[in-house]
């Protein structure tokens, strides 16, 4: 399995870091909650400009026809640039939508999406009927997935709900006691269907998370190379450099288990869902422990308002929340070692 990206793969992280960079400043992620609806908008007509959204979409349905491994290199650079839209799981969701058909309502959202019109917000479903929603706001509807059946999914699409700075201030998100369904469309599709997007969704959350924990690190280095106690640099110091080079690791080691992952979903290899296991448990560990220790290198800075560390953090904390509500670690391990089993069993 080939992990080095491709020339093209290069060009696309080039021109999504670039990107990002210049329309998308920290300032723009600390005022996420209070940013008007014409200038999300705006941001994600350019971002559809971009064709980012309809990566996994087919070729067939105005879609890009790409894989994961595009993908993830999007979701990737959203994370480390704090971006304040559900890019992530827009992209996710996308071929679910293409599958329910070229006409009908899905196929409406799906070709609003793609041409930069709307978004739509990522809508949890919970047991009490409630719902919880990422990047919620005035105006943006939302949409959410539900499995009715062996062979059943239902796609609903839910009226706006005002979104508030939670956990992370840079992705408003409301709770919806009784969400109102505008409108649903129920979907034929096999198991494999829901897992495709289960998985699809998992990876680039994953993807996401590491952008962000990296994106500290490299704040945490860059300042223990300028900041000077009796006279050297701070990261002149065995307990400082170190604890950055092992957090370097465990973000690598994450980030080579998503690739793999990804690489994998798009061969349609076997092993692709248990593959897809190791990178959120893995990601989640390091990036807490990446994210904590670039507030602890900027001592007392890295606990103020100013300091973009705490961002940086609680980007990784809630991604890494949504993560294990899914499957908690241990489940994490469970499955994986049904998995080991099963292939060995083979």
């Amino acid at each position: 399995m080939d992990l080095h990206p491709t020339e093209d793969q290069r060009m696309l992280q080039d021109a999504a870091q670039r990107y990002l960079a210049e329309r998308h400043p920290p300032a723009a992620a600390r005022a996420a909650a209070a940013r008007p609806l014409p200038a999300r908008l705006a941001q994600w007509r350019e971002i559809a400009g971009q064709g980012w959204p309809a990566l996994l979409a087919p070729v067939s349905q105005d879609g890009l026809g790409l894989g994961l491994r595009e993908a993830w290199i999007v979701a990737e650079a959203a994370g480390r640039h704090l971006l304040s839209l559900p890019l992530a799981a827009n992209m996710a969701v996308l071929p679910t939508l293409c599958a329910a058909g070229a006409a009908g309502p899905a196929a409406q959202w799906a070709a609003a999406m793609m041409a930069g019109d709307t978004y739509f917000a990522d809508a949890v479903p919970r047991p009490d009927g409630s719902a919880f929603v990422e990047g919620a706001g005035e105006g943006v509807r939302a949409l959410a997935v539900r499995r009715t059946g062996a062979r059943a999914l239902r796609l609903e699409l839910l009226a706006p709900a005002a979104g508030e700075a939670g956990l992370d201030p840079t992705m408003p998100v409301a709770r919806v006691r009784s969400p109102e369904v505008l409108e649903s469309v129920d979907l034929e599709a096999g198991p494999e269907t829901w897992t495709l997007l289960r998985t699809r969704l998992r990876l680039l959350r994953t993807a996401e998370l590491l952008g962000a924990a990296s994106a500290a690190l490299d704040a945490a280095a860059a300042y223990a190379r300028e900041r000077r106690q009796f006279d050297r640099a701070i990261g002149a110091n065995q307990a400082v450099k170190h604890r950055l080079a092992d957090d370097w690791m465990a973000l690598d080691d994450a980030r080579l288990a998503g690739v793999a992952a990804a690489v994998a979903l798009d061969a349609g290899a076997a092993s692709a869902e248990r593959d897809s296991l190791f990178a959120p448990l893995l990601a989640a560990e390091a990036g807490r422990r990446a994210a904590q220790n670039a507030i602890q290198v900027h001592g007392a800075l890295g606990v103020t308002w100013e300091c973009g560390a705490h961002l940086y953090l609680k980007r990784v904390l809630r991604l890494a929340a949504s993560l294990e509500a899914e499957a908690s670690r241990s489940e994490l391990l469970e499955r994986i070692w049904e998995g080991a089993g099963g292939g060995l069993a083979a």
